[in-house]
């Protein structure tokens, strides 16, 4: 059965709340009331009601106090305003507060019930909608990193957790990990999911590119903007902006983006005129942020706006286990995309030799890895070269020469990582000449980790190009 909507009501009039209450609880509505703002905020932070409608006149904290209290906790709450005062200035206050509708006291009952239940059936719309999609995405896959593992099951209930809540979130964790996956999970299982999840990634483009990007500008603000033209957070409007790699953002746009992030307000560049803006805003980084704010590369509070909940997502290398399931998966997708008639099988020891892997490229270098296999497997069966290059994989056999009975598990395993690695990257590298950019793709990881693994394997791009 369908959960019925909980509402509150909020009255000091005893005798308008009761009233108010046993209308609504009549018509099947989970209904409490509260008879002053401080009671209602504590109902509020403790149970979540769908439906909140408060009178603006109250002794102590005012309807308008409430609603701007109930909007700094959640964006997306309903809230209908009741008064005895028809002042028009009093309705416009708080409409342009967040009420999604108005009532004048005394008021009908037949249009009391309306208002509400015009507000009720929305809700129930969106949690049909919410309820969809979220079977969908379990059909497919895709709601979120798959696999079985501890760490996988935590960034499930994180998911859970905080697509209902309207906060901001920053994601952390390694190039390829899962972040934007996890990010989009979270806008298609939020009351957003209907507006615009649009993508920024503050990496791919310099400061003044990317000031007009995020914000957008005005016709005549650079050589070449010939017309007026949005931002991805006007873009974004009502729905989620992800913002990917937000450590690499300069610190000039970083106060711009607090001001975004703190106020709802943006200044398209070249213009003075401040544009109201209501998204939500998902963050993610490879870096120590805090680190970074103690080096001054960060602003604090910047950093504390976007960090309102945080979540770490583990690397791939501790949760091997989730390594066949993966496999599984990138193989029904690409083989579907690449037509295959059957999907080939992946080998326990092919998959026991990729659980030992150490995947610098987290999941996304996986997938490419999967992806290459379905190419090159022959007879229905993926064997460990169709997944790397013949160097890399001579590279791993040879290693067994040195693989002495009195080594350490441990060390046996390192040792065969380390040149597998080695080999791998070597072979990327000759083959596109000491490009890092097109290694790093192949490899599944941004240039900058690609160089970092280059160092790390003491491999010069420069020794391979012409």
């Amino acid at each position: 059965m369908t959960e019925p909507i909980r509402i509150l009501v909020v009255d000091d009039e005893d005798s308008v709340r009761k009233r108010c209450v046993r209308l609504l609880a009549k018509r099947g509505y989970d209904v409490v009331g509260a008879k002053d703002g401080s009671v209602a905020l504590d109902i509020i932070r403790k149970s979540s009601p769908d439906l909140v409608l408060a009178d603006i006149r109250m002794p102590g904290m005012d309807g308008i106090e409430l609603l701007k209290q109930i909007r700094e906790f959640n964006e997306s709450m309903d809230v209908i305003m009741m008064t005895g005062y028809a002042a028009v200035e009093t309705a416009v206050q708080a409409m342009k507060c967040g009420a999604c509708d108005y009532l004048t006291k005394p008021f009908d009952v037949d249009e009391f019930l309306r208002v509400v239940g015009n507000v009720a059936e929305k809700q129930q719309l969106r949690r049909e909608m919410s309820s969809l999609r979220r079977r969908l995405q379990d059909q497919e896959g895709e709601s979120f990193p798959m696999g079985n593992s501890h760490a996988i099951n935590e960034v499930r209930r994180f998911i859970d957790k905080v697509a209902a809540v309207n906060c901001n979130i920053l994601l952390v964790g390694e190039s390829g990990a899962g972040k934007s996956l996890v990010a989009k999970t979270i806008h298609a299982c939020s009351s957003r999911s209907r507006h615009q999840y649009v993508v920024a990634d503050c990496a791919a483009l310099s400061g003044a590119l990317l000031d007009s990007e995020l914000f957008g500008h005005v016709k005549g603000a650079f050589t070449g903007a010939y017309a007026d033209r949005k931002g991805y957070f006007e873009t974004a409007a009502d729905g989620t902006i992800f913002l990917d790699e937000v450590g690499e953002l300069p610190l000039d746009l970083q106060g711009k983006l607090l001001r975004a992030v703190e106020e709802n307000i943006i200044f398209r560049l070249g213009s003075s005129r401040p544009v109201n803006v209501n998204v939500r805003v998902i963050a993610a980084t490879n870096k120590d942020l805090e680190d970074q704010v103690r080096k001054r590369l960060f602003r604090e509070d910047l950093y504390y706006r976007l960090n309102v909940v945080g979540l770490r997502i583990p690397p791939l290398r501790d949760r091997v286990d989730d390594i066949p399931l993966l496999v599984k998966h990138f193989a029904n997708k690409h083989g579907a995309e690449l037509g295959l008639a059957k999907v080939p099988k992946f080998g326990e020891d092919t998959l026991d030799a990729l659980k030992a892997y150490t995947w610098p490229g987290n999941v996304r270098e996986l997938e490419n890895a999967v992806q290459r296999s379905l190419v090159l497997a022959d007879d229905g069966r993926v064997l460990l070269r169709h997944l790397v290059p013949p160097e890399a994989l001579g590279a791993m056999s040879s290693s067994g020469s040195f693989l002495q009975e009195e080594d350490a598990f441990k060390s046996m395993r390192s040792r065969v990582v380390h040149d597998f690695t080695y080999g791998y990257v070597e072979s990327c590298l000759k083959r596109f000449r000491g490009n890092v950019t097109q290694t790093a793709k192949a490899l599944g990881m941004r240039r900058t980790s690609a160089q970092r693994l280059l160092k790390k394997l003491g491999l010069d791009a420069g020794d391979f190009r012409d």
